[in-house]
């Protein structure tokens, strides 16, 4: 019996599993078995004792089986990288737009901005899903929707534990990574991947797939997203069945 390729979809801050409706049907069609994390602090979630990168990816490992390729969203990138430190846990990571916060004034203000954001979501919901479309004219009510439904299902002591705890040399992990890595990253001024990290990473990885698109590349573009997914998984022997 043919066993199928499996993908674990790490969401990134404030977020949660629903953030991956447009692309993990997709993949379950394409022959992947697709699973959902629901990391500490998100989905109603609370964070808990958690205090760190390593936290989230332990409990990650208590609730999600090894074995799989691990595709991470933002925070979720770093986490990815976590789960790939863990001896045979991950058979390949595949980082989408991944941050390096605390590397760059960008990264504070960024930071800034979501806690921002997240006050405005649980203050008037349906404000925030308007204002979301309005930034975001590609997307759907639905996309909009799980962005602000992530942030109200969301423990409010993550923008404490974002402000204090998270702190990461992101190439440093990258190339302390036992297991291969691929960057699927976007381009332009809403990308969380600034220099000088997107410079080493797009020169030292040899999987690199850059998207013009905001930070939510698997809503902006998710076409480019789930042919990312399958290029890196058919590169490790993990791809889906021929179409």
């Amino acid at each position: 019996m043919t066993t199928r390729p499996r993908v674990l979809l790490v969401h990134g801050l404030w977020a949660g599993p629903s953030t991956w409706w447009r692309v993990g049907p997709v993949l379950e069609e394409r022959g992947w078995e697709v699973e959902r994390v629901t990391l500490a602090g998100h989905g109603g979630r609370p964070l808990g004792a958690v205090r760190s990168v390593a936290d989230l990816a332990d409990d990650v490992v208590e609730h999600h089986a090894a074995g799989a390729l691990v595709v991470g969203h933002s925070l979720g990138a770093v986490v990815a990288l976590e789960l790939a430190a863990r001896p045979s846990y991950a058979v390949g990571v595949l980082l989408e737009d991944p941050p390096g916060p605390g590397r760059t004034r960008r990264s504070r203000e960024d930071a800034e901005q979501r806690t921002r954001e997240d006050a405005a979501a649980r203050s008037d919901p349906h404000a925030a899903v308007s204002e979301l479309l309005h930034g975001h004219p590609t997307w759907t009510r639905r996309d909009a929707r799980t962005v602000v439904e992530g942030r109200l299902r969301s423990d409010p002591e993550l923008q404490r534990f974002s402000a204090r705890h998270l702190s990461w040399d992101l190439p440093a992990r990258v190339a302390a990574c036992p297991v291969p890595v691929g960057l699927l990253a976007a381009v332009g001024r809403y990308s969380a991947l600034a220099e000088p990290d997107r410079g080493t990473l797009t020169r030292s990885l040899a999987h690199v797939t850059e998207v013009e698109s905001g930070h939510h590349v698997h809503l902006d573009a998710p076409e480019r997203w789930v042919a990312a997914v399958d290029a890196f998984g058919t590169s490790l022997g993990r791809g889906g069945p021929p179409r």
